[in-house]
């Protein structure tokens, strides 16, 4: 059905408004884009146009210096360049086993721990390396913060800036037997134009292995806090106890770390010796069943020892029941002490290991245009952003008007089928038949509208060769008179 007159104009006046706003913001927004330079041409004002008649250039005169003038100026003295010193402190942490190494795992990890603690422009380089004690073997490292390893060479390399702290991480395994075995490992670090540092570690077993018939403990010593690292002295308790049922041979064996000397014994040793230099024996004697012997040992820290704490020893110990073999047991001692004042120690925590990063991208896209380009954020190619802001504001505001017009139009036509749909009411008076009332309305069919049949008038249809009956009278009687 066609759409009314009124429907018609008021789409063609929207129609007009819509190309009248287009114009509109597009003379707003691309306008100003054509008054800005582009990007080879300058911003600045047009040179003036330089006269026929040259400017006269007077020739300056060149005067004697007065006496009272200075001859020479003073020298300026340049800034005083920057002391370079280059230090570094370096913490190792103890092997430490769970008590997963008795099941046979004996996989643990080791921490070394680098700050670069001098002043200079750049980045410090220290290197250094590791050596592991017998029975423990290094299965790989990773590096964080600055600091690479080389696995193969068990050395590790760090470019630190100042005040920075890089972390190597080593894993390691230990072999079932190693808890007998005596020894510490070393990590040893250098920087250019610094002494190297060497630093132990030992390997800690958390749990003692399971003996039975006999029991070890240590004590824990700790030193006072001092100003500066100095050379102190320690106590360290030592219990054996026979926890068999047959009395035997008893004997304890005393591991110090680097820097610790063993001062003197007690005098429940009956016999003492020193093995090597850092391991010393004491023999008790006879030690009967369930009976426990304690001994007091005196130690010696050195300042440099000192100055590495927390220093862990080992104490080993052995019992000869009669007519059984001997049996060996181990225990721990770490010595430590506060921290100097104004000093914190080192991060001591295992960091993640880090992931594989992605190549980074080198330099800046090459716009191809000398270099100028590839910036989006430079105050030269911001000019274009109004542009386009306009563009999309007109693009999104066009859509929205072509689509609330439509709607609406859609609506009104519905609104006028729906009208026309509506038949006309017929308000009929209400009365009866007679002779001064209009007589009812017959009811309407129920067959609609426009399928009733139209009724066809009297007489023949024209054209269709058949005749009314009075015609055929006619035509007889007209026969018959003939």
């Amino acid at each position: 059905m066609e759409a009314p007159a009124g429907h018609r104009t008021r789409w063609r006046l929207r129609a007009g408004s819509l190309v009248v706003l287009a114009t509109v913001c597009s003379l707003v927004f691309v306008a100003p884009a054509h008054a800005e330079p582009g990007a080879g041409e300058s911003s600045s004002p047009p040179a003036e146009v330089p006269t026929s008649d040259p400017p006269v250039t007077e020739e300056p005169t060149t005067q004697a210096p007065t006496s009272d003038a200075p001859t020479s100026q003073p020298a300026t003295q340049a800034p005083p360049s920057p002391v370079v010193v280059h230090a570094f402190k370096m913490y190792v942490s103890d092997v430490e086993v769970g008590d997963a190494y008795w099941q046979g795992d004996g996989a643990a990890e080791m921490v070394i721990a680098v700050q670069n603690v001098g002043s200079n422009v750049g980045d410090d380089i220290i290197t250094g390396y590791y050596v592991f004690p017998g029975g423990t073997q290094a299965t790989g490292a990773y590096g964080t913060d600055g600091c690479q390893v080389n696995n193969g060479a068990l050395s590790f390399r760090c470019s630190l800036g100042e005040r920075k702290i890089g972390r190597v991480v080593v894993k390691v395994n230990v072999d079932p037997g190693a808890w007998k075995l005596a020894g510490s490992g070393s990590v040893t670090a250098a920087v250019a134009g610094a002494p190297a540092k060497t630093r132990s570690f030992a390997i800690v077993f958390k749990s003692q292995p399971p003996t039975p018939g006999i029991a070890l403990s240590a004590s824990q010593p700790q030193l006072p806090a001092v100003a500066t690292p100095q050379a102190q002295t320690a106590q360290l308790q030592v219990k054996l106890r026979n926890t068999g049922a047959a009395k035997g041979s008893g004997a304890v064996e005393l591991v110090t770390p680097s820097g610790v000397d063993l001062t003197s014994f007690p005098s429940v040793c009956r016999t003492r010796r020193k093995l090597e230099n850092n391991r010393y024996r004491c023999e008790f004697g006879e030690v009967a069943a369930g009976k426990e012997i304690t001994a007091g040992f005196g130690l010696s820290v050195s300042a440099e020892a000192r100055e590495e704490l927390p220093l862990t020893g080992a104490v080993h110990g052995y019992l000869a029941p009669i007519g059984q073999d001997t049996i060996e047991t181990r225990a721990n001692y770490r010595i430590s002490a506060p921290p100097v004042a104004g000093e914190s120690p080192l991060p001591t925590d295992v960091p993640a290991s880090p992931l594989v990063a992605p190549a980074a991208a080198g330099g800046k896209a090459d716009a191809g245009d000398g270099g100028s380009g590839g910036d989006l954020l430079s105050g030269v190619r911001l000019s274009s952003a109004p542009v386009l802001g306009g563009i999309i504001g007109l693009v999104a505001l066009l859509g929205f008007l072509v689509v609330f017009s439509l709607r609406r139009r859609m609506r009104d036509d519905r609104d006028e089928l729906a009208a026309d749909e509506v038949e006309d009411v017929v308000l009929v008076p209400a009365g009866g038949i007679g002779e001064d009332r209009t007589p009812l309305l017959a009811p309407r069919s129920p067959v609609p509208r426009a399928l009733t049949l139209p009724r066809l008038p009297s007489g023949p249809i024209a054209g269709s060769g058949f005749r009314s009956r009075d015609e055929s009278r006619d035509d007889g009687r007209d026969g018959s008179e003939d």
